[in-house]
Order: structure tokens, then sequence, then C-alpha cells
């Protein structure tokens, strides 16, 4: 009850993708993808008695010592009028951290939009860059231009940033602005 077409294209689809998808394949992504960085990663923790994985703790402990003292000094928005596509609009933000190395602080802007079925959806995100550091108090910014029209929200977040870390994510320490 089938074409012999139709026979025939799935035949020639199995002989194109097959030996795409074999587990030698998939294993070979698993060690590139996964084992081997964690091999290494695991390997770097362990080296010297511990001796990374003791810094990250004794740097996690500091910063969550210091997280809730960070203080927001000021947020300075320049919208352009009428929020126009393809004009940027600047934002500096300052913070004193309060005792938090200037390298373990991150500030993100964080661009949503509601789609037709009234969901928050994540549009864009980009980082500020450090400008200006005195003691404790830092200051971002950034600069962001609207790529299409319609209706956006904009906000701030700081995120702590250690290079040691296997993902930013792996430390849950977000301040919205």
């Amino acid at each position: 009850g089938f074409s012999p077409e139709w026979v025939q294209y799935i035949k020639n689809s199995f002989a194109q993708i097959t030996p795409h998808y074999t587990t030698k394949r998939m294993l070979d992504d698993y060690i590139d993808r996964f084992y081997s960085k964690l091999s290494i990663r695991s390997k770097s923790l362990n080296a010297n008695n511990y001796a990374k994985a003791i810094e990250i703790a004794n740097w996690k402990e500091k910063f969550v010592e210091n997280w809730d003292k960070v203080e927001v000094l000021s947020v300075e928005q320049d919208f352009p009028r009428n929020d126009k596509i393809g004009e940027d609009y600047k934002v500096n933000i300052v913070v004193d951290t309060k005792g938090i190395d200037a390298n373990s602080v991150q500030m993100e802007i964080v661009i949503t939009s509601v789609d037709e079925n009234g969901k928050t959806v994540l549009r864009d995100t980009k980082p500020f860059e450090l400008v200006k550091t005195e003691g404790s108090v830092l200051t971002f910014s950034t600069s962001y231009c609207s790529k299409a029209a319609g209706q956006y929200k904009y906000s701030y977040r700081m995120l702590p940033k250690n290079a040691d870390l296997p993902h930013r994510q792996d430390f849950c320490y977000v301040r919205w602005i």
C-alpha cells in the first residue's frame, strides 16, 4: 500500500542519516563535550591537596558574607525619545560592593517582552562594562539599541563572576536592579 517512490525516499534517508547517529558518535560526543572536561576539572580541583577547591569555597564564603551589604548608589538611564529602533540608549550603574572584589561582580541588561499568549519572553541580554573603580565603588556602563519594534521591559541584574566556576549559574546569587 506504499508507493515505491516513498519507500525509496525513506531508504535513502536512512542511508544518508544513519552513519551520523551511531553509538560510537554519541559516545565520542559525550567524551568530548562532557567527560573529558569534567575529568580535567576534577584533576584541577583535586590537585595540591584540593587547593583550587578550597580557593573556590573561600571565595564563595567571602562573597556570601558581603552580598547583602552591596548597595546600588545610582542608576542613570538615557532613553531616546519614543524609543526609536536603531537608537542607542545608555545606562550607567554605580554600586558599592562593600568588600566584594571588583573582578567578582558582573552586571547585565535583560530585555523581555510579552508574547501573544501573555507569557514573558527573554529577548536579549548584554553585559555591562566595568568602566571605573574607586575602592569598592564600581561604575558599570552599557548601551543598548532596539532591534525590533514592540514593547519591551528592561531590567538590570548583578551576578557573581569567577572564572573557576564551571557555569555562571553554579552560584545562585542575583540582584535585580
